[in-house]
């Protein structure tokens, strides 16, 4: 009996080592491709069927403890599976959010003050849209005054982002104004009839 218990645990062991290096990889992977949720769901059934095979024939023992840690191996399988559902869901999400702002952007208005926000918002932007689809897109800063220091730091801004762009094989026209910022935005996104401004 004690033979047969070994032998027992063994094979769970063997076969419920292969479940938290397939969680592993499957977390690594950060996809539910390839992944069969009708295997683990057979394997969970089947660990189960065991599990009441034991209470039911009164052989609760040290082997029992076996079933429940491969069950709970097999419990993280089915939750990398489902994070990695919703991993896949996103992507699918952002892919078509993406593909209608293709079709839709035809004038693109970047307006950067030089910061690194802004410039991370461009980074993002090249990542959501591909540019090079769009027609027009302009590179905008404006000067809080009209001292040359002001209008410098406006021009370099520009330049700056400009240059990130380029980088990324993309062309656009540079412009700096004058004024308060958000109101000369405004009015730059209606002067070229922008269809997405980042910032």
């Amino acid at each position: 009996m004690v033979i047969a218990q070994v032998l027992e645990a063994a094979m769970l062991i063997c076969f419920g080592l292969s479940w938290p290096i397939n969680a592993y990889k499957n977390f690594k992977a950060g996809t539910a491709a390839g992944t069969s949720w009708q295997f683990i769901l057979l394997i969970t059934v089947g660990y189960l069927a065991g599990i009441a095979a034991k209470f039911a024939s009164g052989m609760i023992n040290w082997v029992l403890a076996v079933y429940f840690i491969n069950l709970v191996c097999l419990a993280v399988n089915w939750a990398v599976y489902f994070r990695n559902c919703r991993l896949d869901a996103a992507r699918l999400a952002n892919k078509q959010a993406a593909r209608i702002i293709d079709s839709s952007v035809n004038t693109l208005l970047i307006a950067t003050d030089g910061s690194k926000a802004s410039l991370e918002a461009i980074t993002f932007a090249a990542h959501a849209i591909d540019l090079k689809k769009v027609e027009n897109i302009e590179v905008l800063s404006v000067a809080e005054s009209t001292s040359e220091i002001s209008a410098a730091r406006a021009t370099e801004a520009t330049k700056h982002a400009a240059e990130t762009l380029e980088h990324a094989g993309v062309k656009a026209s540079e412009k700096v104004c004058t004024g308060e910022a958000a109101a000369a935005i405004v009015g730059e996104a209606r002067k070229t009839d922008a269809n997405l401004v980042v910032m």
